[in-house]
């Protein structure tokens, strides 16, 4: 039975004997057991009707429990893993871990260290982040790591990140060392209905019918025939997503220099409940002054379907002829800006 989280961080002798690996695997069940109450914290929130993205977890006792016990360690595999453990509770914490410990964490843990099996997605979500500083750290753990575990959810989110990204050069071959060598993984599973619902909205392809009630607005319907001769962004999010959140300024940015085009955008929302929409756009940063729709059941909604929506943002540029025009990555970031100006203009 792995050992307490307090009774590890009682003072050790000066010299340290090599720790047993149940030492380093305590902390991790530590930080496991930590995630497992904050779950169950989370969806309670949630179950009271409440927002989750306005839920923040209270770590603070852990973390300082974390930097008193790495004040002493010095055994290379413990320090591992309380630097990951460190490092996952302020991600759960929803603090945003300095550039400084980054780079302690890289300097200090191997790419292929086992303490990462505690949850690589953490890596994932770096490399995207900030591709200079852990682009390649990540990428020696999603060759080389031992987990088969870590491997797959590695190379899944680099196939979904490039995909989305139109590099085939890279997420081709990723797609294919998940089907060849984890073919019996979820990710394997996952990235081949992705590379399928791609294909559904592909550009070049027809855009499938729609019909939505407008938010606030009994009385109007959107179809995609109500957008002929115009062009429409698509736009599946939700309040809930941060990568959704993290869109709004290239968004407003976007509607404040095409509005007068003839160009819309529709927000469709993923949202648990439509009432937690309005606070959001309430916020002086994030009026999102254009077309909206709520959007029940998010995922398994037949629209989502027929758009094969598998995560959020999934943004959309459907043609004054009814076809889609362009889609993932050329609408996010810097690129949505340039990709409307290639079709509307300056």
């Amino acid at each position: 039975m792995p050992l307490p989280l307090l009774c590890l961080l009682a003072p050790l002798p000066a010299l340290q004997a090599p720790a047993p690996v149940n030492e380093a695997q305590a902390v991790l069940e530590a930080a496991r057991a930590k995630y497992k109450s904050v779950m169950e914290a989370r969806d309670a929130f949630v179950k009271g009707g409440k927002n989750s993205k306005d839920f923040r977890p209270d770590c603070a006792k852990e973390l300082a429990e974390l930097e008193t016990r790495l004040a002493t360690e010095t055994r290379p595999e413990v320090r591992h893993a309380l630097l990951v453990s460190r490092f996952f509770h302020l991600v759960m914490a929803k603090e945003n871990p300095s550039e400084a410990f980054q780079a302690q964490v890289r300097k200090e843990v191997p790419a292929t260290a086992p303490a990462w099996s505690l949850n690589p997605a953490m890596l994932a979500a770096r490399a995207e982040e900030d591709p200079k500083a852990w682009g390649p750290y990540v990428a020696e753990a999603r060759a080389k790591h031992g987990d088969p575990a870590v491997r797959s959810l590695l190379l899944f989110e680099f196939f979904w990140e490039r995909l989305d990204a139109k590099d085939e050069a890279a997420w081709k071959p990723a797609y294919e060392t998940l089907q060849s060598e984890f073919a019996t993984t979820r990710q394997a599973k996952q990235a081949k209905d992705i590379l399928e619902s791609e294909q559904k909205t592909g550009v070049g392809q027809p855009a499938p019918a729609f019909s939505v009630q407008a938010l606030g607005e009994a009385k109007t319907t959107y179809t995609l025939a109500s957008f002929k001769g115009r062009y429409v962004l698509l736009d599946f999010w939700a309040t809930w997503c941060p990568p959704c959140r993290a869109e709004m300024p290239g968004m407003h940015a976007a509607w404040a220099a095409f509005k007068a085009k003839p160009f819309d955008i529709l927000s469709l929302s993923f949202d648990r409940k439509v009432e937690h929409i309005a606070p959001y756009r309430a916020q002086a940063a994030t009026p999102m002054p254009w077309k909206h729709a709520f959007i029940e059941g998010g995922f398994q909604n037949p629209l989502s379907v027929a758009y094969g929506v598998k995560g959020i943002p999934k943004p959309l540029l459907i043609g004054p002829d009814g076809k889609i025009v362009a889609n993932g990555g050329d609408l996010r970031g810097t690129n949505l800006e340039k990709t409307l100006e290639k079709f509307l203009g300056k």
